[in-house]
């Protein structure tokens, strides 16, 4: 592929992860957000969690500064919206749904078990219902991001498609 081709397709993948980072704000809001009656619920979550999270200063960047998480997610989600241009071959021949929801399994896969498992788990002691619990809101999250991601990058790459066969 000769770099002017090259330029727009990572172009269109930052932008698709940009969609999917909106996918992701929201869908962690709907999810993670009402989840936090039994997440932050201290009858079951960690004293060392709500303690590091709540007291422990300095507090986590976000509590001060509403922007850093935002910002944060809409930046990891171009890299995710790049991988998925590096990795989308491996899906050829699927609908861009299939794709996406393979390419949100497979970001869950390399990010959520390791996250939970060392962070939450193993340094905040959270109880390991409530992992699981994370785990399956993740899973959804990860998965609305990939098919947020191929949906847009794929319908991008058919239009750019039918524009040069006219």
């Amino acid at each position: 592929m000769d770099n002017q081709k090259k330029s727009p397709a990572l172009l269109r993948a930052a932008v698709a992860g940009l969609g999917g980072g909106v996918i992701w704000l929201v869908t962690m809001s709907l999810l993670f957000g009402p989840a936090q009656i039994i997440l932050a619920n201290p009858d079951f979550q960690s004293e060392k969690f709500l303690y590091v999270v709540t007291q422990l200063e300095p507090l986590p960047r976000a509590a001060g500064t509403w922007w850093i998480l935002p910002a944060g997610v809409l930046f990891i989600a171009m890299i995710h919206g790049i991988a998925y241009h590096f990795v989308r071959d491996a899906f050829s021949g699927l609908p861009a749904w299939s794709k996406g929801v393979r390419f949100g399994l497979v970001a869950w896969m390399l990010m959520v078990p390791w996250f939970l498992f060392y962070l939450p788990w193993n340094v905040m002691h959270e109880p390991v219902l409530l992992v699981m619990l994370e785990m399956v809101l993740w899973m959804a999250v990860m998965l609305s991001v990939g098919l947020a991601i191929s949906v847009i990058y794929e319908r991008k790459q058919s239009a750019d498609l039918l524009a040069d066969q006219a």
